[in-house]
């Protein structure tokens, strides 16, 4: 919002939470709006670029032996802290990330912003997006040689534990990972500058991959290199890890965000004024009028004053006030 303080404008840099949660229902009709293939081709980038942050964490990450050998919390936090560089590329070039898609597209959904058909297009487009993204990357990887000793051996030990899980451990990890990815793209929203969606957004990806979340989207390509590793199977890949935490995470951005929220703030929750906000209204409504009123009274006097010659007019004028 815009005031007035003292002469000078004052703007705020943040929206608040309604206006972003509307934002998102917003970004969602636009990605339902647009043709198959762009929606593939944007899904595909974004998988590269997840690509990118996540070699970036691996690579770092497994080559510091003296550091993290005896301290896995700090082996995970270098991971955390260099991981969200692709959410970040994603988000503020327009990518589409199923995550972000599995809150944004049902957001409109509810508001009545996209058809259902719409919806379930984009989802299944970003996912195989994202999917051959990923792997294309990590093929990229391959020719670059850049998966080496130290990297390949921290692939195996990620690998190995992504697909030991049980299906639903693994469906809960993705419902909270995309709980903190729909809250990204939804602070991201709320920010009006560079600087702030950068924090709106990299705060929420650390947190989850400090935590130990399942992101599908990011899996496709650890788990498609450490394939190319032969460290893990196609069928092991795809059952235990890329189905259950796909699922999991379009349960927390289409249920646990979006559909909370327009709850709180949309069609869901029906919002409408209510008594006391139509009252607090009807109130502001008649201070500006008074306000401006008032102001329209004293500059027309001043402006009869500097009109007046006569002293015993001005007399007359200034005892009025």
């Amino acid at each position: 919002q815009d005031e007035k303080m003292g002469g000078a404008e004052v703007v705020s840099t943040v929206k608040g939470s309604r206006e972003a949660y509307l934002a998102l229902a917003e970004k969602g009709q636009s990605t339902c709006k647009e043709s198959s293939l762009k929606v593939l081709g944007q899904s595909l980038m974004a998988g590269c670029y997840i690509g990118f942050g996540a070699l970036l964490a691996v690579a770092i990450s497994a080559r510091m032996p003296g550091l993290t050998n005896e301290n896995p919390g700090l082996k995970t936090l270098i991971f955390a802290c260099l991981f969200p560089v692709n959410l970040l590329i994603i988000m503020l070039t327009g990518g589409i990330l199923y995550t972000g898609t599995s809150a944004a597209a049902p957001a409109a959904l509810y508001e009545g912003k996209a058809k259902a058909i719409d919806v379930a297009r984009v989802l299944v487009l970003s996912w195989c997006g994202n999917l051959l993204g990923s792997l294309l990357f990590a093929l990229f990887t391959q020719w670059c040689e850049l998966n080496g000793d130290a990297t390949s051996q921290f692939l195996a030990e990620i690998a190995h534990n992504k697909i030991s899980r049980r299906f639903d451990v693994t469906f809960a990890k993705g419902i909270g990972c995309n709980w903190m990815v729909s809250m990204a793209v939804f602070l991201s929203g709320q920010a009006r500058d560079f600087t702030g969606k950068c924090v709106a957004i990299y705060l929420p990806i650390s947190a989850f991959v400090m935590i130990g979340f399942e992101h599908a989207p990011a899996n496709f390509y650890l788990l498609g290199l450490a394939m190319m590793n032969a460290d893990v199977s196609l069928v092991n890949a795809l059952v235990k890890n890329w189905i259950p935490a796909a699922l999991g995470n379009f349960v927390a951005g289409a249920l646990i965000v979006a559909g909370t929220y327009s709850y709180f703030y949309g069609h869901l929750g029906h919002f409408q004024q209510g008594p006391a906000d139509l009252e607090a209204g009807e109130d502001e409504a008649n201070d500006v009028e008074a306000f401006v009123s008032g102001k329209t009274k004293q500059n027309s006097r001043w402006l009869q004053l500097c009109r007046t010659t006569q002293p015993s007019a001005r007399r007359s004028i200034t005892a009025s006030w």
